[in-house]
């Protein structure tokens, strides 16, 4: 929402991404009604229909958002589902000159073009948490500049990558993953990573991303402080307080948005964004690692369902958690039974679905379905990790932005105390 003086939608139109419909919806009557306005965007139009773009400029402050699904419908091609993966954009000044129709937007657009999603909802949930943190994270990285590196890529050919989450199958996987463990370079969910350290397995790199207090569970016991952490900014704090190196993903909050931009500009180095649509933390290994040439990619403990009467594997945070509840009436299983229920429904049924999908296309492999030959493979190059180093903007500039640019996301009150102790 917002178009302006067009220049997004030329940028749009010189460098088109894959997505086949756009729609941009100006209701502001002093920018639409100028003729050069109206004779532009049909030039624009025209240009994207060259292009094999739908583009359809939509102005005024009441627009008939059920004829505009009609006219897309009739204008696409019968074989494009319509209903999937629609992304909705506001421009931070319209977010801020036209609060009631960014709100109306998002219930039309919603209602017609898309059913509120298990994204939105997290998003709608977490963001102020991931704003506090993103904040809070680059005070314990001043203690130390040395132990944290901005992650651009891995590079390798041909290396063996395997993904660790924390499903019960994981223990049935136990002794393959001893056997072969050279042969992989091991990435292990914090869920995972109670249970590989107690069986005497140390993985190459440790994936944490939740935000939330829970996390800290998940790490309550001895690791290694050489291994290390990716994560991102908005992570858990609790990560931050740890001697263990951490690794910096850009996940396309905008404040890692802000930061990738400064980083460019003040630094000429570039930090790429890497996307996870699955908002899940194999999603996010497959994600990083997919400039490894001629990848293979093996999964352990990745199930999304229950499985043997548990929900997780031994040695997760969350028997920690609950273990001060379990008595002779109540067992650990019958605690953790919410976690994950016999049946894949919401989220976790949309990732299983892609990662069928994508077996093939990306050589993704389930352990249990590896054959000998597969398995007893000469041990491969190790892969490069591709990163730099260097300390972010100041702190008090971030929050200057974060209020500015993305009204809603932080509390007036973070934001305050944020500009008021804040070293920069």
């Amino acid at each position: 929402m917002g178009v302006g003086a067009l220049h997004s939608v030329r940028a749009l139109i010189e460098s088109p991404k894959t997505h086949p419909f756009f729609f941009f919806w100006e209701p502001n009557s002093e920018i639409f009604l100028l003729s050069e306005f109206q004779i532009e965007t049909k030039e624009l139009i025209q240009k994207a229909k060259n292009k094999g773009i739908f583009l359809q400029i939509i102005t005024g402050k009441t627009p008939d958002w059920a004829e505009i699904n009609k006219e897309l419908v009739a204008s696409s091609l019968s074989d494009q589902e319509l209903n999937l993966k629609w992304t909705l954009y506001e421009t931070p000044n319209y977010e801020r000159l036209f609060p009631d129709l960014v709100k109306e937007c998002r219930h039309h657009f919603l209602s017609q073009f898309r059913s509120q999603s298990t994204n939105e909802n997290t998003i709608q949930h977490f963001r102020k948490l991931w704003t506090h943190n993103h904040l809070k994270n680059q005070l314990s990285l001043k203690k130390d500049q040395n132990k944290f590196h901005w992650f651009q890529s891995f590079a390798a050919n041909h290396p063996n990558v395997l993904f660790v989450g924390a499903s019960p199958s994981l223990e049935s996987d136990l002794e393959t993953i001893k056997r072969h463990r050279n042969n992989w370079s091991v990435f292990v969910s914090d869920t995972a990573l109670g249970f590989l350290l107690e069986n005497d397995i140390t993985p190459d790199y440790i994936v944490s991303f939740d935000s939330g207090r829970g996390t800290t569970y998940h790490f309550l016991l001895e690791i290694p402080i050489h291994i290390p952490i990716i994560t991102w900014l908005g992570g858990s704090p609790y990560l931050f307080e740890l001697p263990n190196p951490k690794i910096l993903v850009n996940t396309g909050h905008p404040l890692d948005q802000i930061l990738a931009f400064l980083l460019q500009k003040e630094q000429s180095i570039l930090w790429p964004h890497y996307q996870n649509p699955s908002l899940n933390l194999f999603g996010m290994v497959l994600s990083i690692t997919n400039g490894i040439q001629n990848r293979n990619f093996t999964i352990s403990g990745v199930s999304f369902v229950s499985e043997q009467g548990k929900s997780h594997c031994k040695g997760t945070g969350y028997e920690r958690f609950y273990s001060p509840l379990v008595n002779r009436k109540q067992s650990l299983e019958i605690s953790t039974k919410r976690l994950y229920s016999g049946v894949r429904k919401g989220k976790n049924q949309v990732v299983w679905e892609e990662l069928v999908t994508a077996k093939d296309s990306k050589k993704i492999q389930l352990l249990s379905e590896l054959t000998t030959f597969q398995t007893n493979m000469i041990e491969p190059p190790k892969k490069k990790l591709h990163s730099f180093q260097g300390f972010p903007p100041k702190i008090s500039d971030l929050a200057k932005w974060a209020n500015q640019d993305q009204s809603g996301i932080i509390h007036a009150k973070t934001l305050n105390t944020w500009l008021r102790f804040s070293p920069g």
